[in-house]
């Protein structure tokens, strides 16, 4: 009787497991935009976040007034130079350049760089083409890169439907020719339609460090006439805040200082031109900083602004994308697919990009001054990160080791229990850290410190009143609020310390590896705890685990809460052998099978669910499914290399690598103790289930994530400690 009731709560537990992937959220449908006649982007490039606060760019940031502004990530295949930087704007995806990309120039007749050309590609270039002489070399680096990258894609995405771009201006100095905005205006062959990126938009300055300037009287005639000709994308470098930062190192720090001044007038002056002879109700302005400095990425000051003006971007709105979904926030590689957008055309599948769009949210404050006190919250996040979780990672591995020391050598050391709470404690308060007000870092250190011992003593106060239900305290509490912070639009994952960074853009929404790692790890330790301890309830804490086992992979799994693929690959699984284990089911090989093929059935259904929203509201999971189908098994390669390459990368050098091989010696060392794995697994056999769930999840963490040994370092942050409390207080 009781093993058919066990076969009863199984089967509808794999039922639900299964159909909960495609449990229907309310969405909404992407919203339609006009299509307009014309995108005109203005790079002006190696502009700090700081230019901002003073009197030099008053025109540029009156166009909040009238349009939308937002953060860009400037992520690029390589490092943040501008060789790589303009490249990826013109490829809606992480794109590689190269020196040599510096030269493009005008169709002039029969000069040496057309003739050049013309031997490198065997393209003759049409009267009044721009053409890029690195085109080969881009194509033949972007190749070689484990995923679609394909230099020139927005202009090729333009030709192909007929319509025209051009490119004008250039960071020339006398000695070197700068101009990479034909990168952005290029397409396949690395031709712009029409264009002037040669000394013709210059002007001599004797007195000006390059000995050159931007006539920007040229820009502005240059503008009008490929206007009248037609051009639907126009690229327009304004050349001198680039010019005069390439040549700091020549002049001294007050006269730099002084010339930079004068560039940051003369660019906003023309901008402010360049709007009033626009017409917005048909054309749309985009002003790009591509590359920040390096005095700005020294202090991880790495996002830039963008600003957005014409149809679909309302007065004083923030910017957000498909890529981010975060209000204010883009990727550079979603300015492309938006150009297509805006012109009524498909984004290519080599795009990873999304398009841009206005978010509905308006802060009260405006927007630019929004985004400036959300920029400064990056910052000091990321500033912390490092050595705050460093300085975690180097007391967990000491708590650990002194715990195991005294097991060993059975000298017992005075106070190390509370120790080993407060290890439990660290995941939750950097969670609610994000309700405090941090303005720097080092009142960030003191908030995470003041958090962690209020937490923790909290814990120490019911261990000494109710004994072992610490652990049920602090895991259950850590995974509740983890789960009801992803209901709320992971507001406080978002500006965690634990959560994604903005700035490295790896994730923007949803739940990253961290506490993902933290959830698995603390809702198995909680759910099993619970069923050890709390024996009268046990029948009904046993249906309760399922029903959150459950609602976990759906919180962790579906799309409209932002899809953690491989979080979804390793839930369903861990979670079902777990609840199996529990049943008191003995695991065979027809039981892995039946694991296996449910956990593809259920990432399977949030797959299927996501390909069939539109392609703006798709998550990551539907994006990558997409390019799978269109791509083939060698995108399936891609994406493995990918990952193991990260997982590589992180196991040498970051310090969650340290964090998870501390937590397996303490397992390895555990199982041969005499109050280690296997007597505890005698006296605590749920919480012995709990364990085995948790190896299992930090293996196929370890396996299926591109950042797999942050998730299964978290993971363990609620294994090892717990596995070493309950033998301390059995020692």
């Amino acid at each position: 009787m009781q093993f058919l009731l066990r076969q009863k709560i199984f089967i509808h537990f794999l039922i639900l497991l299964v159909l909960v992937g495609a449990f229907p959220p309310p969405c909404l449908a992407g919203e339609a935009k006009a299509k307009v006649r014309r995108v005109v982007m203005v790079i002006m490039d190696r502009i700090d976040m700081d230019d901002y606060n003073g009197p030099y760019l008053q025109n540029v940031k009156s166009l909040t007034s009238h349009g939308s502004v937002g953060l860009m990530n400037n992520n690029t295949g390589a490092g943040l130079y501008p060789m790589h930087t303009y490249p990826t704007l013109g490829g809606g995806a992480h794109l590689v350049g190269g020196p040599e990309a510096q030269k493009a120039f005008n169709e002039n007749g029969f000069t040496l760089p057309r003739s050049e050309y013309i031997s490198r590609t065997g393209i003759q270039p049409e009267a009044g083409n721009v053409f890029q002489l690195a085109i080969g070399e881009l194509i033949r680096r972007n190749n070689e890169l484990p995923y679609p990258a394909k230099p020139g894609a927005l202009g090729e995405a333009l030709h192909q439907a007929g319509l025209k771009t051009a490119v004008i201006g250039n960071s020339d100095t006398a000695d070197l020719p700068r101009r990479l905005a034909s990168t952005i205006s290029m397409d396949g062959r690395g031709l712009t339609d029409m264009g002037d990126v040669e000394e013709s938009v210059l002007t001599p300055a004797a007195l000006v460090p390059g000995s050159l300037q931007t006539d920007y009287a040229a820009l502005l005639n240059r503008f009008e006439q490929f206007r009248e000709k037609g051009a639907s994308l126009m690229v327009i470098e304004t050349g001198d805040t680039t010019r005069i930062y390439e040549e700091k190192d020549k002049a001294t720090d007050k006269v730099y200082q002084e010339q930079r001044a004068a560039a940051l007038i003369r660019t906003d002056r023309f901008i402010g031109q360049l709007v009033d002879k626009m017409d917005f109700s048909r054309e749309i302005l985009l002003v790009v900083t591509p590359t920040p400095t390096e005095k700005a990425l020294g202090q991880r000051k790495n996002l830039t602004f963008v600003f957005a003006l014409g149809p679909g971007f309302p007065a004083d709105t923030l910017l957000t994308s498909g890529t981010t979904k975060r209000d204010g926030i883009i990727m550079n590689t979603d300015l492309a697919p938006g150009i297509l957008t805006a012109l009524g055309l498909p984004k290519p599948v080599n795009m990873s990009g999304r398009s841009i769009s206005a978010s509905p949210f308006q802060p009260e404050e405006g927007s630019l001054s929004y985004l400036q006190k959300l920029n400064q919250d990056i910052v000091t996040v990321a500033q912390a990160r490092l050595p705050f979780h460093t300085t975690y990672v180097t007391l967990l591995i000491g708590i650990l080791g002194l715990g195991i020391y005294s097991l060993c050598f059975n000298h017992p050391i005075k106070g190390i229990k509370p120790l080993v709470l407060g290890i439990m404690s660290f995941p939750l308060a950097e969670l609610l850290l994000p309700l405090l007000p941090g303005a720097s870092v080092p009142v960030l250190a003191l908030e995470l410190i003041l958090a962690t011992a209020v937490i923790t003593g909290m814990v120490v106060w019911i261990d000494r009143i109710k004994g072992n239900q610490a652990l049920i305290f602090i895991s259950l509490l850590t995974a509740f609020l983890i789960l009801m912070d992803i209901m709320n639009g992971s507001f406080l994952m978002k500006r965690s310390l634990l959560g994604y960074d903005p700035i490295v853009g790896a994730r923007f929404y949803g739940i990253g590896n961290e506490y993902a790692g933290v959830l698995m790890g603390a809702l198995l330790l909680g759910t099993t705890a619970a069923l050890e301890f709390w024996r009268p309830w046990r029948k009904y804490l046993l249906v309760a685990s399922g029903l959150m086992y459950l609602f976990t992979v759906y919180a962790v799994g579906a799309p409209h809460l932002g899809t953690k693929v491989g979080g979804a690959i390793t839930v369903i699984p861990t979670f079902l052998l777990t609840f199996l284990l529990l049943l008191g089911v003995h695991i065979r090989l027809r039981t892995v099978a039946v694991i296996g093929l449910a956990a593809l059935l259920g990432v399977g259904a949030f797959i299927a669910f996501d390909l069939f929203r539109p392609p703006e509201l798709r998550s990551h999971m539907g994006s990558v499914a997409s390019l799978l189908l269109s791509s083939g098994f060698a995108e399936v390669l891609n994406i493995i290399q990918r990952k193991w390459d990260m997982n590589l990368k992180l196991l040498k050098y970051s310090a969650w690598s340290r964090a998870l091989m501390a937590s397996l010696a303490v397992f390895v060392i555990m199982y041969f103790r005499p109050w280690g794995i296997r007597s505890i697994g005698a006296k605590y056999p749920y919480l012995h289930k709990g364990f085995i769930g948790m190896i299992m999840a930090a293996l196929i963490s370890l396996a299926v994530n591109d950042a797999g040994v942050l998730a299964a370092a978290t993971t363990l942050l609620f294994g090892a400690p717990a596995l070493l409390y309950l033998a301390l207080k059995e020692s």
